[in-house]
Protein backbone atom coordinates (compact mmCIF):
# COMPACT_ATOMS: atom_id res chain seq x y z
CA UNK A 1 0.00 0.00 0.00
CA UNK A 2 1.10 3.68 -0.82
CA UNK A 3 0.70 6.42 2.46
CA UNK A 4 0.44 9.96 2.70
CA UNK A 5 0.24 12.16 5.63
CA UNK A 6 -3.56 12.44 4.44
CA UNK A 7 -4.29 9.39 3.43
CA UNK A 8 -3.30 5.58 1.79
CA UNK A 9 -3.95 4.13 -0.66
CA UNK A 10 -3.85 0.49 -2.86
CA UNK A 11 -1.07 0.44 -5.30
CA UNK A 12 -2.50 -2.10 -7.23
CA UNK A 13 -5.40 -0.67 -7.46
CA UNK A 14 -3.65 3.13 -8.31
CA UNK A 15 -1.93 1.03 -11.25
CA UNK A 16 -5.00 0.54 -13.33
CA UNK A 17 -5.28 3.95 -13.08
CA UNK A 18 -8.34 4.17 -10.81
CA UNK A 19 -8.00 6.80 -8.10
CA UNK A 20 -8.27 5.08 -4.47
CA UNK A 21 -8.37 6.60 -1.26
CA UNK A 22 -8.81 5.64 2.62
CA UNK A 23 -8.55 8.97 4.75
CA UNK A 24 -6.80 9.35 7.75
CA UNK A 25 -7.16 12.16 10.59
CA UNK A 26 -7.28 15.06 10.77
CA UNK A 27 -9.86 14.52 8.28
CA UNK A 28 -13.14 14.50 9.03
CA UNK A 29 -16.40 13.56 7.03
CA UNK A 30 -18.95 13.04 10.02
CA UNK A 31 -21.83 15.23 8.74
CA UNK A 32 -22.94 15.58 12.07
CA UNK A 33 -20.73 17.39 13.27
CA UNK A 34 -18.80 19.00 10.42
CA UNK A 35 -20.55 21.47 8.42
CA UNK A 36 -21.30 20.99 4.51
CA UNK A 37 -18.97 24.05 3.69
CA UNK A 38 -16.12 21.83 5.70
CA UNK A 39 -17.12 18.83 3.92
CA UNK A 40 -16.50 20.53 0.71
CA UNK A 41 -13.28 21.93 1.63
CA UNK A 42 -11.90 18.18 2.62
CA UNK A 43 -13.22 17.03 -0.62
CA UNK A 44 -11.44 20.16 -2.42
CA UNK A 45 -8.19 19.31 -0.65
CA UNK A 46 -8.48 15.76 -1.32
CA UNK A 47 -8.91 16.56 -5.47
CA UNK A 48 -5.60 18.94 -4.97
CA UNK A 49 -3.73 16.35 -3.77
CA UNK A 50 -4.30 13.69 -5.86
CA UNK A 51 -4.39 16.24 -8.86
CA UNK A 52 -7.47 15.46 -10.13
CA UNK A 53 -10.94 16.96 -10.59
CA UNK A 54 -14.12 15.07 -9.88
CA UNK A 55 -16.93 15.52 -12.18
CA UNK A 56 -19.40 14.35 -9.04
CA UNK A 57 -19.13 12.60 -5.69
CA UNK A 58 -21.62 10.27 -4.75
CA UNK A 59 -21.68 9.54 -1.27
CA UNK A 60 -25.06 7.19 -0.30
CA UNK A 61 -26.87 7.81 2.84
CA UNK A 62 -25.87 4.73 4.57
CA UNK A 63 -27.93 2.87 7.24
CA UNK A 64 -26.19 -0.59 7.62
CA UNK A 65 -28.17 -2.10 4.52
CA UNK A 66 -27.41 -4.58 1.88
CA UNK A 67 -28.75 -2.58 -0.92
CA UNK A 68 -25.89 -1.93 -3.38
CA UNK A 69 -27.33 -0.22 -6.35
CA UNK A 70 -26.06 0.89 -9.98
CA UNK A 71 -24.96 4.50 -10.61
CA UNK A 72 -25.68 5.66 -14.41
CA UNK A 73 -27.15 8.92 -16.17
CA UNK A 74 -30.61 8.50 -15.36
CA UNK A 75 -30.09 8.71 -11.66
CA UNK A 76 -26.35 10.31 -10.69
CA UNK A 77 -27.85 13.07 -8.70
CA UNK A 78 -30.34 11.03 -7.02
CA UNK A 79 -29.63 10.85 -3.16
CA UNK A 80 -29.20 6.96 -2.68
CA UNK A 81 -31.21 6.81 0.48
CA UNK A 82 -30.48 3.39 2.62
CA UNK A 83 -28.63 2.49 -0.08
CA UNK A 84 -24.74 1.03 0.95
CA UNK A 85 -22.93 0.10 -2.05
CA UNK A 86 -22.69 1.76 -5.35
CA UNK A 87 -20.86 0.59 -8.93
CA UNK A 88 -20.82 2.63 -11.98
CA UNK A 89 -18.17 2.43 -14.94
CA UNK A 90 -18.73 6.31 -15.43
CA UNK A 91 -15.60 8.16 -15.87
CA UNK A 92 -14.74 11.31 -13.33
CA UNK A 93 -17.47 9.69 -10.71
CA UNK A 94 -16.26 9.63 -7.07
CA UNK A 95 -17.91 6.95 -4.94
CA UNK A 96 -17.74 7.39 -1.69
CA UNK A 97 -18.21 5.93 1.75
CA UNK A 98 -17.98 7.17 4.78
CA UNK A 99 -16.69 4.67 8.19
CA UNK A 100 -15.83 4.51 11.43
CA UNK A 101 -15.09 0.86 12.10
CA UNK A 102 -16.71 -0.76 9.64
CA UNK A 103 -15.26 -2.23 6.62
CA UNK A 104 -14.99 -0.13 3.23
CA UNK A 105 -14.35 -2.69 0.38
CA UNK A 106 -13.49 -1.56 -2.88
CA UNK A 107 -14.61 -3.44 -6.23
CA UNK A 108 -13.03 -3.41 -9.41
CA UNK A 109 -13.34 -5.14 -13.35
CA UNK A 110 -10.20 -4.29 -14.90
CA UNK A 111 -11.85 -5.29 -18.48
CA UNK A 112 -15.12 -3.40 -18.15
CA UNK A 113 -13.27 -1.16 -15.97
CA UNK A 114 -16.26 -0.82 -13.77
CA UNK A 115 -15.71 0.14 -9.90
CA UNK A 116 -17.25 -0.84 -6.77
CA UNK A 117 -17.69 1.40 -3.02
CA UNK A 118 -19.52 -1.16 -0.52
CA UNK A 119 -19.87 -0.21 3.52
CA UNK A 120 -20.17 -3.35 5.48
CA UNK A 121 -20.63 -2.74 9.03
CA UNK A 122 -21.40 -6.07 11.04
CA UNK A 123 -25.09 -5.79 9.60
CA UNK A 124 -23.86 -5.52 6.35
CA UNK A 125 -21.44 -8.53 6.45
CA UNK A 126 -24.73 -10.37 8.04
CA UNK A 127 -26.72 -9.76 5.36
CA UNK A 128 -23.97 -10.60 2.64
CA UNK A 129 -23.61 -7.09 1.00
CA UNK A 130 -20.44 -7.53 -0.54
CA UNK A 131 -22.26 -10.76 -2.81
CA UNK A 132 -25.10 -8.56 -3.61
CA UNK A 133 -22.27 -5.91 -4.84
CA UNK A 134 -20.80 -8.21 -6.86
CA UNK A 135 -23.66 -9.89 -8.43
CA UNK A 136 -24.43 -6.94 -9.43
CA UNK A 137 -21.23 -5.90 -11.41
CA UNK A 138 -21.81 -9.41 -13.21
CA UNK A 139 -26.00 -8.68 -14.24
CA UNK A 140 -25.42 -5.12 -14.70
CA UNK A 141 -21.88 -5.00 -16.65
CA UNK A 142 -21.35 -8.32 -17.61
CA UNK A 143 -18.13 -8.68 -14.84
CA UNK A 144 -16.74 -12.38 -15.19
CA UNK A 145 -16.07 -13.19 -11.38
CA UNK A 146 -12.39 -14.43 -12.54
CA UNK A 147 -11.70 -10.58 -13.26
CA UNK A 148 -13.22 -9.01 -10.22
CA UNK A 149 -11.03 -7.53 -7.60
CA UNK A 150 -11.46 -7.18 -4.15
CA UNK A 151 -9.75 -4.41 -1.72
CA UNK A 152 -10.22 -4.01 1.95
CA UNK A 153 -9.32 -1.06 3.45
CA UNK A 154 -8.90 -0.30 7.01
CA UNK A 155 -11.80 -1.42 9.67
CA UNK A 156 -12.08 -2.68 12.89
CA UNK A 157 -10.26 -6.42 13.15
CA UNK A 158 -10.90 -9.86 14.88
CA UNK A 159 -8.30 -8.57 17.78
CA UNK A 160 -11.11 -5.39 18.64
CA UNK A 161 -14.47 -6.88 17.19
CA UNK A 162 -15.59 -7.51 20.50
CA UNK A 163 -19.49 -8.69 21.10
CA UNK A 164 -22.07 -10.40 22.70
CA UNK A 165 -24.11 -13.71 22.89
CA UNK A 166 -27.03 -12.07 20.57
CA UNK A 167 -24.95 -11.18 17.80
CA UNK A 168 -22.54 -13.97 17.74
CA UNK A 169 -25.91 -15.87 17.75
CA UNK A 170 -26.58 -14.27 14.65
CA UNK A 171 -23.91 -14.85 12.59
CA UNK A 172 -24.24 -18.42 13.83
CA UNK A 173 -27.40 -18.64 12.69
CA UNK A 174 -26.75 -16.43 9.15
CA UNK A 175 -23.80 -18.46 8.22
CA UNK A 176 -24.63 -22.35 8.06
CA UNK A 177 -22.78 -22.67 4.29
CA UNK A 178 -19.77 -21.54 5.86
CA UNK A 179 -17.24 -22.88 8.99
CA UNK A 180 -18.46 -19.71 10.67
CA UNK A 181 -17.05 -21.12 13.96
CA UNK A 182 -13.52 -20.16 12.10
CA UNK A 183 -14.17 -16.74 13.05
CA UNK A 184 -15.73 -16.52 16.42
CA UNK A 185 -13.43 -17.13 19.49
CA UNK A 186 -14.27 -16.81 23.26
CA UNK A 187 -13.06 -13.53 24.89
CA UNK A 188 -13.20 -12.21 28.42
CA UNK A 189 -16.05 -12.28 30.74
CA UNK A 190 -17.08 -8.74 31.28
CA UNK A 191 -19.87 -7.22 33.64
CA UNK A 192 -20.53 -11.09 34.13
CA UNK A 193 -21.43 -10.94 30.26
CA UNK A 194 -19.51 -13.52 28.08
CA UNK A 195 -18.08 -11.61 25.32
CA UNK A 196 -16.70 -12.49 22.06
CA UNK A 197 -14.34 -11.84 18.88
CA UNK A 198 -15.58 -11.94 14.97
CA UNK A 199 -13.62 -11.62 12.27
CA UNK A 200 -15.54 -10.42 9.80
CA UNK A 201 -13.16 -9.46 7.55
CA UNK A 202 -12.41 -13.36 7.09
CA UNK A 203 -15.47 -14.05 6.93
CA UNK A 204 -16.23 -11.80 4.33
CA UNK A 205 -13.58 -13.19 2.41
CA UNK A 206 -14.52 -16.79 2.55
CA UNK A 207 -18.05 -15.84 1.22
CA UNK A 208 -16.57 -13.97 -1.95
CA UNK A 209 -13.76 -17.47 -2.34
CA UNK A 210 -17.15 -19.47 -1.99
CA UNK A 211 -19.16 -17.58 -5.38
CA UNK A 212 -15.91 -17.63 -7.46
CA UNK A 213 -13.64 -14.61 -6.51
CA UNK A 214 -9.74 -16.14 -6.64
CA UNK A 215 -7.51 -15.73 -3.81
CA UNK A 216 -4.80 -13.73 -6.14
CA UNK A 217 -7.81 -11.06 -6.33
CA UNK A 218 -8.36 -10.03 -3.24
CA UNK A 219 -6.39 -7.45 -1.33
CA UNK A 220 -6.51 -6.48 2.61
CA UNK A 221 -5.00 -3.49 3.89
CA UNK A 222 -4.37 -5.59 7.46
CA UNK A 223 -5.11 -2.43 9.39
CA UNK A 224 -7.41 -2.21 12.61
CA UNK A 225 -9.04 0.98 13.16
CA UNK A 226 -9.50 0.70 16.44
CA UNK A 227 -5.67 -0.22 16.97
CA UNK A 228 -4.36 3.01 15.23
CA UNK A 229 -6.98 5.27 16.23
CA UNK A 230 -4.43 7.94 16.29
CA UNK A 231 -4.33 7.78 12.70
CA UNK A 232 -7.77 6.87 11.83
CA UNK A 233 -11.66 7.12 13.15
CA UNK A 234 -12.47 4.49 15.16
CA UNK A 235 -16.14 4.33 16.43
CA UNK A 236 -15.04 1.65 19.85
CA UNK A 237 -12.02 3.60 20.60
CA UNK A 238 -13.53 7.51 20.49
CA UNK A 239 -16.69 6.79 21.90
CA UNK A 240 -19.36 9.54 20.85
CA UNK A 241 -16.95 11.92 19.92
CA UNK A 242 -16.14 9.42 16.96
CA UNK A 243 -15.56 11.33 13.40
CA UNK A 244 -15.72 9.57 10.26
CA UNK A 245 -13.24 8.72 7.82
CA UNK A 246 -14.01 8.34 3.74
CA UNK A 247 -13.38 5.30 1.26
CA UNK A 248 -13.08 6.96 -2.49
CA UNK A 249 -12.95 5.49 -5.54
CA UNK A 250 -12.82 7.14 -9.17
CA UNK A 251 -11.86 5.95 -12.37
CA UNK A 252 -10.09 8.92 -13.99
Amino acid sequence: MDETNEFIQFKELSNYGILNLYTKKPFNFNSKIVSKNMISKQYEIIQEKTNYKFTKIIKPNQNHTNIVKKVDLTNINDNFDNVDGLITNIKGVALVTSLADCQGIFLYDPKNNVIGNIHSGWKGTLNRIIINGIKLMISEYNSNIDDIKIYFCPSILKCCFEVEEEVKNKFLNNFSDIKIENYIIKGNIKDKKQKYMIDTVSINIELIKKIGILEKNIFTSKLCTKCNSDIFYSHRADKSNDGRNIALIAIK
